[in-house]
């Protein structure tokens, strides 16, 4: 097990302040509860921002304020900090000063709060300037992603960073069997650690305690969920229109924001989508609040497209559904197969596939989700980050 007396810089995929924490959130707490020292870097991004896009602007704001303040302490042992960095698309000169100014940053909040030496935990592939610029005893890589398939990117300058950090990383973990798949190519050792859910906090949809969010109240049932980013480079949403127009007395409740990551804001079928009577969009929730929207749901979705992102991802939403013991039925790509044959959730093609697994998934009996919620408990946040920590500790010696 890694020593909590080695400070921990993790090099995040996404700035602090969001609705729904992704692995790099949720690893960052919980390596603060446990003692560790923890500074929380904030993205740097992989592409360039886009003046259409709401979202990009008010980022760029918040990292404007952010960079003045230096780091900002959000818990016991956990701070923030958010560095400025020249758009993702600059490159030459410009692309290695702005990594020097980033890796100075990061560097000088280190050295205010005395964490010499960090394990050096980076989300993205163009953190190893950053790692090695703040002497870091040892470098993670942690993909979560198939970074050079997201929309508006320079996918061959995202592949050469990558290339160069599974050359150089200490240890290699993947968040699918796919991505693992794809980083095994270069490297032999790559750690498949799949993404898990907060159980406590996403079981409470099972106890029965929860009270029905407002907004919810009058939308009839079955109600048919999905959370999380309504990004046209991920989720089907032709799927959803005509989901929504075979079933009109099925109601589609989406609940998160649209359109992240597209460089052109949210996308016109999401307009389309939510224009129909029987498809409600609320837009993010902080995620202490989604076990109540899961508990008055009926079906969960995953309906993702089939391309090189999806592939390679197997969301935290999963494991939240289950462990809100929800049916879940998902679009049928390879990582969802296996989870489709131990029963933890249907796989479906198209609009007639996806409207039969949804009535097989609300005839099943109540019961069903006390029995979800038991599968889930293998996959919790805290079994997984002491598996994390073994992994990162290999040669724990050296790190002790």
């Amino acid at each position: 097990m890694l020593s909590p007396s080695v400070p921990i810089a993790i090099l995040a995929s996404a700035p602090w302040k969001t609705p729904a924490p992704v692995n790099a959130h949720q690893i960052a707490k919980r390596l603060a509860r446990r003692g560790y020292r923890v500074l929380f870097v904030e993205s740097t991004g992989l592409r360039t921002p886009s003046l259409r896009s709401g979202h990009d602007r008010s980022r760029v704001l918040e990292r404007l304020r952010g960079a003045l303040r230096g780091p900002v302490a959000v818990s016991e042992g956990l701070h923030v900090v958010a560095p400025l960095t020249l758009p993702a698309g600059w490159s030459g000169v410009l692309r290695a000063a702005s990594d020097a100014w980033v890796a100075a940053t990061v560097r000088r909040a280190l050295e205010r709060l005395e964490m010499a030496a960090p394990l050096a935990w980076c989300f993205l592939p163009t953190g190893l300037a950053t790692a090695r610029a703040i002497g870091a005893r040892r470098i993670v890589y942690h993909c979560v992603d198939r970074y050079a398939a997201n929309p508006g990117v320079d996918a061959d300058q995202v592949e050469a960073a990558e290339r160069a950090m599974l050359g150089a990383a200490d240890h290699v973990l993947a968040s699918s069997p796919a991505l693992a798949e794809h980083l095994g190519r270069v490297r032999s050792d790559v750690v498949c650690v799949p993404n898990v859910a907060d159980v406590a906090l996403f079981s409470t949809a099972v106890e029965g305690s929860l009270h029905e969010p407002a907004p919810l109240a009058g939308i009839p049932r079955p109600r048919l969920v999905y959370t999380g980013n309504l990004a046209a480079y991920r989720v089907d949403l032709e799927l959803l229109e005509r989901l929504a127009d075979a079933r009109p007395r099925q109601h589609l409740v989406l609940v998160g924001a649209a359109g992240l990551g597209e460089p052109g804001g949210p996308p016109a079928a999401l307009s389309r989508l939510v224009a129909r009577p029987n498809v409600h969009a609320f837009g993010p929730v902080a995620q202490a609040e989604l076990p109540a929207w899961l508990a008055f749901a009926d079906v969960a979705l995953i309906p993702f497209l089939d391309n090189d992102h999806t592939r390679g991802s197997l969301p935290l939403k999963l494991w939240e559904y289950a462990a809100a013991g929800l049916p879940v039925v998902a679009s049928d790509l390879p990582q969802f197969r296996a989870l489709a044959e131990d029963g933890t959730l249907r796989v479906a093609q198209g609009s007639e596939g996806f409207a039969s697994a949804v009535e097989a998934a609300l005839a099943e009996p109540a019961s069903a989700r006390g029995r979800r919620l038991e599968r889930a408990r293998a996959h919790d946040w805290e079994a997984r980050i002491d598996e994390l920590l073994e992994v990162v500790a290999g040669g724990a010696e050296a790190l002790g």
